[in-house]
C-alpha cells in the first residue's frame, strides 16, 4: 500500500488523510439542490444524453418555443452562421435576410440594431465597407432601414453569438470599430487596441434587448459565445491566454445580464461554448481541426451534435428526429479512425 504522502500527491479525493478542512469528506458539506459535474468517463460516450443532462439544465426553456413557420435571425460569429445556414437548409426558418458580416463584438451589434430599429446609430461604433476599387468608406446598408426594422419586428427568435471582447477604438471619436482597422486608414497615434470590460458588454446587451423589445416584445432572445479561438491578438500576451480572457469577458457579461433581477423574460443562454470547451476536453478524440485540418475549426461531428440539441430544445423532439433523419442521410461521411470523431463529414455540409 502506498504511504500517505504518495497517495495524496495531486489527489482531489473526497476523503484524505490528515487534519483540517481538506480532510473533510464530501458528505460533510451542505448539498441540497447541488448540480454535479459528470463523474465517469463513460458518461461522455453518450454525448447527446450528457449534453441534455449536464449542459442544458437551467438554460433550456420549459417547452419548445419555435416551429417551422417562424423566422429565426441568427447574427454574430460561428454558431450563429452555422445555425442560420442549417435552419434555412432544413426548412426551419421561413425567412432570412442579409445582415452585415463582422458583427462579432457587442458594440457593432448594438450599433447595427440601433440603426435598424431607430434609424440612428449609437455614435459608439464605426462600420466600414470596401468599394469595388478598394476604397474604404463608411458602411452602407444593402436595404432600406424600414426593411430591416420590419424583419426584426416579425422575427420569432434572435440568436446572438458573441465572438470578440478585444476591440479597436478611435481615441478622437471614442468609437469602436465593428471589425479591425483597415491598414490604409490605420493611425498608430489615434487607433487604440484594448480589451472591453464586462460592464461595457453587459450594458451593450441590455441596450440590444431593450431595442428589440421596442418593436418585438415576444420573440425569444438567445445568447451564445463562440468556441472558435482568436486567430491573433494585438495585446502583449499570448493569443491562447488572450482568447481565454476575451471569451471569459463575454461569458461573464451574459451571466451578469441574465442574473439581474429585472432582466426581461424569454431571454436564454445556449451553452455551445461550454459543450466544445468543457465537454470536448473529455472526449476520446479532438474537437478541433478534424475535418479540414484547421486547428481553430470545431469538428463537424460536434457541431452537428450541438445543432441537434438546439433543435430538440427549441423545436421539440419530434421535429428534431424528423429533420436530422433526412439531413444526415444526404451528407457524405466516413467512419472515424482511431483518434478521430465517430463520423468525419466530407465536403460542404451547409450552404454558404
Amino acid at each position: 500500500m502506498k504511504n500517505s504522502e504518495e497517495r495524496e500527491l495531486g489527489s482531489l479525493a473526497a476523503v484524505r488523510d490528515g487534519s483540517g478542512p481538506a480532510s473533510w469528506g464530501e458528505g460533510s458539506w451542505h448539498q441540497s439542490d447541488v448540480k454535479k459535474y459528470p463523474t465517469t468517463s463513460a458518461e461522455f460516450n453518450e454525448l447527446e444524453s450528457l449534453i441534455n443532462q449536464y449542459c442544458l439544465e437551467g438554460h433550456a426553456p420549459a417547452e419548445p418555443l419555435l416551429d417551422k413557420s417562424g423566422s429565426v435571425i441568427a447574427i454574430g460569429s460561428c454558431f450563429a452562421a452555422e445555425l442560420r445556414h442549417f435552419l434555412n437548409d432544413v426548412g426551419l426558418s421561413s425567412d432570412s435576410f442579409w445582415i452585415p458580416s463582422g458583427l462579432n463584438n457587442t458594440f457593432a451589434l448594438l450599433d447595427f440594431f440601433s440603426w435598424a430599429i431607430t434609424g440612428e446609430q449609437t455614435g459608439k461604433g464605426y462600420g466600414y465597407s470596401k468599394t469595388s476599387n478598394g476604397e474604404i468608406v463608411d458602411w452602407q446598408p444593402s436595404f432600406e432601414q424600414q426593411q430591416y426594422k420590419d424583419a426584426l419586428a416579425h422575427a420569432s427568435s434572435f440568436v446572438f453569438t458573441l465572438g470578440l471582447a478585444e476591440v479597436w477604438e478611435d481615441k478622437e471619436s471614442g468609437k469602436v470599430f465593428w471589425r479591425g482597422v483597415p491598414e490604409q486608414i490605420f493611425n498608430e497615434g489615434r487607433h487604440h487596441f484594448r480589451l472591453s470590460s464586462v460592464q461595457e458588454n453587459t450594458a451593450n446587451l441590455e441596450n440590444i434587448v431593450a431595442l428589440i423589445r421596442q418593436i418585438n416584445p415576444n420573440a425569444s432572445i438567445i445568447f451564445t459565445v463562440s468556441p472558435v479561438p482568436l486567430k491573433a491578438t494585438f495585446s502583449s500576451k499570448s493569443c491562447i491566454t488572450s482568447d481565454c480572457v476575451s471569451k471569459s469577458t463575454l461569458r461573464l457579461a451574459i451571466n451578469d445580464y441574465m442574473s439581474k433581477t429585472d432582466s426581461p423574460s424569454n431571454v436564454y443562454y445556449w451553452p455551445s461554448f461550454e459543450i466544445v470547451k468543457w465537454v470536448g476536453c473529455h472526449l476520446p478524440y479532438p474537437v478541433y481541426g478534424t475535418d479540414d485540418g484547421c486547428v481553430r475549426h470545431v469538428s463537424r461531428f460536434l457541431v452537428t451534435q450541438i445543432l441537434k440539441a438546439f433543435v430538440n430544445c427549441y423545436y421539440g423532439t419530434e421535429t428534431a428526429e424528423d429533420v436530422f433523419k433526412e439531413y444526415l442521410s444526404v451528407l457524405e461521411t466516413r467512419d472515424g479512425n482511431l483518434g478521430e470523431p465517430p463520423k468525419i463529414y466530407l465536403g460542404q455540409i451547409v450552404k454558404a
